[in-house]
Parts: structure tokens; sequence; C-alpha cells
């Protein structure tokens, strides 16, 4: 690829992505309890002091931070499309006295940064709900240095593990579905791998970890998220007309019902994978 002092997106870009949660309030502070060690483990192996590193759909920035905090005194660079999510991280920085973090809002497809900026790039659940994942890779691929790594880490719903579930419950794995592809987006992590190699990258390699809950605590905040995802997705589901508002009422009387029983378990695997450009 020829060098440019700025991104070229190498295609078109899409020009109706649709981010299924943007703007529900309760699906964002399920965001901000996210960290660095529980998420991207995976990805902070690679990392180490003095390396400059970007976060891509960084939301509240509560992963950015932990990032911050491996490689510093190094800079690390949070975007996100939504300026409201930005504004919230650039808060939670200063909360927390994090100098070497700054946040921006930038499209994935056309980062506003030169070839070869960072050393490193984490997208973490970003490429699920994306129309066109090898666009957004070779994007990431760009502003990355020689030998320079990508960290991509996205659930598989294929894999979902929920019990003990009900009809209602399952007509809903359903509609959520529905609503992602409906929206562009995709949720199979397993492709990463071969994503990454069609994106240019010179070689790739994958993993899957597992977050669970089996424990009372644990299912009542599973619960919590599930109702805050139900609450954002609803919003296309009711407007195509694939349920009412009482259907969603009652699934999410079913999720609070299930976080309270004794015998709920549920797990969901997350495919996590690392890119590395040609030195």
């Amino acid at each position: 690829m020829a060098d440019r002092s700025l991104s070229e997106p190498e295609g078109p870009v899409p020009t109706a992505e649709v981010y299924s949660e943007r703007d529900c309030p309760s699906f964002e502070a399920a965001l901000a309890t996210r960290s660095a060690a529980r998420e991207v483990g995976f990805f902070l192996a690679h990392l180490r002091p003095g390396m400059r590193v970007l976060d891509v759909g960084c939301g509240p920035g509560s992963i950015t931070l932990g990032l911050a905090a491996v490689v510093a005194p190094a800079e690390v660079v949070g975007v996100d499309l939504q300026a409201a999510q930005v504004e919230q991280a650039r808060a939670l920085a200063a909360e927390r006295s994090v100098a070497n973090a700054r946040f921006e809002v930038a499209n994935v497809y056309e980062l506003p940064f030169p070839n070869a900026s960072f050393d490193a790039v984490l997208a973490h659940t970003v490429l699920m709900g994306l129309r066109e994942p090898v666009l957004a890779l070779r994007e990431l691929r760009r502003v990355l240095r020689p030998g320079g790594v990508v960290g991509l880490r996205d659930p598989d719903w294929g894999a979902d593990l929920f019990a003990p579930v009900t009809p209602l419950v399952e007509q809903w794995w359903a509609v959520r579905r529905q609503v992602l592809q409906h929206n562009g987006g995709q949720v199979r992590g397993r492709d990463h791998r071969g994503q990454l190699l069609e994106a240019g990258f010179a070689r790739a390699e994958a993993q899957a970890s597992a977050s669970s809950a089996g424990s009372q605590a644990a299912t009542r905040q599973y619960a919590a998220f599930l109702k805050a995802q139900l609450a954002a997705h609803a919003r296309t589901a009711i407007a195509q007309q694939w349920l009412d508002q009482g259907t969603i009422d009652a699934i999410a009387e079913q999720f609070d019902r299930w976080g309270e029983r004794p015998d709920a378990f549920s797990a969901r695997i997350y495919c996590e994978a690392i890119g590395w450009v040609e030195e």
C-alpha cells in the first residue's frame, strides 16, 4: 500500500452503519464496568512500556485507561464514533489522573492518523457491528508500524450457553441476531483469523476465552446486562414489528427471574485474535 499522510480507505466506506446499542444509557453503564485486565488480557501480553497504542471503539474508556497503565509513559489514543462516549472517557481519564491517554471522535473506516502511527491497535467488540470488517481491518493495518500488532475480541453467539431457557427467551435470541444482522453486524468471532489474513496482515493467531455466570451474584449481574442489551436492541425489534413492547417487557421479567434462580447458568465464548504487520 502506498504511504498516505492521512486516511484514504481502500474501497467505499459504508454509509449506513448502525450501532445497535447507540445512545442506550443502561447498556453504556454496563460498558463502563469493563477493564483491560479482565477483558483483554490476551492483548496485554503483547504490550510493553513505550508502545503507542490505539483503542478503536473505546466507549467510556475504562479499557483504554488500563492499556495506558501498561505502556506508560507512551500515549494511548481512544477513538469512538459517539461524541458522548468520548466525553465520558475524557472525564474518566481526568478523574483517575491518567495523563497518557487522550480521546477523539473518529470512524474506524477513516482514521485521522498518518500511516504507521501506532505500535499496537485494539478493537474490542467492534467488528461484530460492522458491515465491512475486512475493510476496517485494512485501515487498522494502515496505521500500524512494521511489526505492529492488532488485537481483536468479539463474542460468537453460536457458542452461547444459557440454562434453564424458556420459549420466550429462545425467541429473543433469534430476534437479537436478526436485529444485529438488520443493522449490518455479525457475531462470528470465529472468523477473525481469516479476516486478518484477508486484510493483509502477515500472520494471525487466535484463541478463545469464556465468561460465565454460575453464582447468584454473577447471574444477577448477567441478567442486568441482558436487560440492558434487550433495551438497546428492542428499539429495532419494535420498529421492524418483530416484537411489541409487551413482549419485550415479558422477556425482561424472565431475565430478572432467571437471575434469581439457584440453578441458573450461562457461558459466553469470546474469540480473540492477534494479527502482525510484516516487518
